[in-house]
């Protein structure tokens, strides 16, 4: 399910203004494995990262992810 939602994302006219139009973009922040998402930021950072900063990461992640048509991670 949250392939179909990201894909549609990035196939829609999206931007920073209207990245989260019906909750689409928090829905899928919601469904991030945060765990996973902290092994790989301080694998790329290699740090330890504080948990609230991991949020904001993912954030800008998705974001560059969905309005820059995808990329290798």
């Amino acid at each position: 399910m949250y392939k179909v939602k990201l894909r549609n994302m990035m196939n829609s006219r999206i931007s920073e203004l209207n990245i989260n139009e019906c909750g689409c973009f928090d829905d899928l922040k919601n469904i991030v494995d945060t765990t996973k998402a902290k092994d790989y930021i301080e694998k790329l950072e290699e740090h330890i990262v504080p948990p609230f900063e991991i949020n904001i990461k993912v954030d800008n992640l998705l974001q560059r992810f969905i309005i820059g048509g995808g990329f290798e991670v």
